[in-house]
């Protein structure tokens, strides 16, 4: 009997450490997951339980051994009995945390299974993006009329790859289920051996799940690989067909800045080309790599250097569109400088015009005076001088002031022109596709406001111009108006100082005949011949100076004559 009590206490030692061991097993194999904690609680309770057996095991034992020396075989005998039902409840609590155990490796492959399914169904959702930007590219193509068949196979092939995706992580997701089948299996049983078999099969199982993982992440990278040369391909395409615009631009311009963003362009389409070759090569040797591997690194890093590539080339074609319009807004600088400086010196002209209109209009109106002292009227011509330098002087303020709004339109311009080069410079520092696009949109911006400005900038500078005309033609009017004026003043002076030589020669005509007649009856009277002589003088100085009147008509006459021709 005291035999029998020792071996039931040596082996609910045994029991109870076996107990220890299925804990710190499950412990070990929970790896602090949540999900475990229940189970790991079970060990934790079952090898307590059967340490606490133990104990009583081996106080039986001592108990025996000192009813043996009092020669008491029944108190051996109950010691014994005690002993026994430790070495049973021991056992079955090591039985307990061993299925625990067995519970956790079961309980953790399901999380892990759980957690490969749900990155493989990541990959397939990666597959569907990269099939989505297939799909757009292709359909950007049909409207576009080009590239249609290489777009059309790369869509072609990343719809497979997007249909093995959905495959891996479909199966992935049914071993999820087996392993949840063989958990629920594990916590059911009291058999240690079925629950081993339970937690094989859930370790499996997420095993499988594993590989159908991989799987669909491979195929998403060779997918994801694939649009990334595409687009990088398309990216160098569009930076090619922006340089020819940019070329065009700086050539048919001569602008300096101009054809500085030209070899802007061209720096950045050549990094384009570099990049989509970069893309396509490691897109290929993604495509290359086995379908099936232990992980998808490998793929994962040729698609990653692959997309890296085709951000560098999609980067370096953003840039090439924003320099058409860094070329664009320089051009318009350029240009509305030279309109501006155009449309002052039209208005300075046209300044000068009036001036002219105004030098007229007071010509007009003096030479106006003289005529009505003689009697002529000029007013309607001197009105119109008067009006045409009232519209010369109109010309000249609206040229002025379409000056000023070409001016101020050419410093909006160049504030625009700012804007672009600023958009220009966010580009060269972004670093993501949504920043690419915000300073692409920004400098479109820019150059069409400055566009606008440009035009505005002209319709001034082109009224002034007209305004300018306008002033030189009402000059010209005015002026015209003023000789018009000035000749009728002119004549009609001549033709009163010709009536007056005229009577003045008539009258010197009447005092000569009269001295000839009284120097007759003086010759013929019996006067001195001293007064007779002096009669004789006199009449002939009289005949002298009627003489001198009617050359004097004649000249007034001529003048006259030449004033009326003119």
């Amino acid at each position: 009997e005291l035999k029998k009590v020792q071996t039931a206490k040596d082996e609910s030692a045994t029991a109870a450490k076996e107990a220890e061991t299925a804990k710190n097993s499950a412990v070990s194999a929970g790896k602090g997951l949540d999900a475990a904690k229940e189970a790991i609680k079970t060990a934790e309770a079952a090898a307590d339980e059967a340490k606490k057996e133990a104990a009583i095991a081996e106080k039986a034992a001592k108990d025996a051994e000192a009813a043996e020396k009092e020669n008491n075989l029944e108190n051996v005998k109950s010691q014994v009995k005690i002993a026994d039902e430790a070495l049973k409840k021991a056992k079955s609590k090591k039985n307990e945390a061993e299925i625990a155990a067995e519970l956790v490796k079961a309980v953790v492959a399901k999380e892990e299974a759980q957690k490969a399914s749900d990155e493989a169904h990541k990959a397939y959702d990666k597959a569907q993006e990269a099939y989505t930007k297939a799909q757009k590219a292709s359909d950007e193509a049909q409207k576009a009329h080009a590239n249609v068949q290489q777009a059309s196979k790369t869509k072609e092939a990343v719809a497979t790859l997007k249909n093995k995706a959905n495959a891996a992580a479909k199966k992935a997701k049914e071993e999820v289920g087996k392993a949840e089948t063989a958990v629920k299996d594990a916590k059911s049983t009291e058999d240690l051996n079925v629950a081993k078999q339970k937690a094989t099969a859930a370790e499996t199982a997420a095993k499988d799940a594993k590989k159908e993982q991989v799987k669909a992440e491979i195929a998403a990278e060779v997918a994801k690989a694939k649009v990334a040369k595409e687009e990088a391909e398309e990216a160098q395409k569009t930076a090619e067909a922006a340089k020819k615009i940019v070329d065009k631009i700086a050539k048919d311009s001569e602008v300096p800045e101009a054809q500085k963003a030209a070899k802007f362009a061209t720096e950045k389409v050549s990094k384009a080309t570099t990049a989509a070759t970069e893309a396509g090569k490691n897109a290929q040797e993604a495509e290359k790599l086995p379908a099936e591997a232990e992980t998808s690194d490998a793929v994962k890093g040729k698609a990653d250097a692959a997309e890296k590539a085709a951000g560098e080339a999609k980067k370096a074609s953003i840039e090439t569109e924003i320099a058409i319009e860094v070329a664009k807004a320089e051009v318009l600088n350029a240009e509305v400088k030279k309109t501006a400086q155009e449309a002052e010196k039209d208005a300075t002209e046209a300044k000068e015009q009036a001036e002219k209109a105004k030098a007229a209009a007071e010509e007009a109106k003096t030479h106006g005076e003289k005529a009505e002292k003689v009697g002529e009227s000029t007013k309607a011509h001197s009105d119109k001088a008067q009006q045409e330098n009232k519209n010369a002087k109109d010309a000249s303020e609206e040229a002025e002031n379409r000056a000023v709004d070409a001016l101020e339109e050419a410093y909006a311009v160049e504030a625009h022109l700012a804007r672009t080069k600023n958009a220009a410079e966010s580009a060269k520092s972004a670093t993501d596709m949504s920043e690419l696009e915000k300073a692409k949109e920004e400098a479109i911006d820019a150059a069409n406001i400055a566009h606008q400005k440009w035009l505005k900038a002209t319709q001034a500078a082109t009224i002034a111009k007209e305004k300018k005309e306008a002033a030189k033609v009402a000059a010209e009017k005015a002026q015209t108006a003023a000789n018009v004026v000035k000749d009728k003043a002119a004549k009609a002076e001549a033709k009163k100082a010709e009536t007056e030589a005229v009577k003045a020669a008539v009258e010197a005509r009447a005092a000569a005949e009269e001295a000839k007649q009284e120097a007759a009856k003086v010759g013929a009277s019996k006067e001195p011949q001293e007064t007779k002589n002096k009669a004789n003088v006199e009449a002939e100085a009289t005949g002298n100076e009627a003489k001198k009147a009617e050359d004097a008509a004649e000249e007034v006459k001529e003048a006259a004559k030449k004033a009326n021709e003119a």
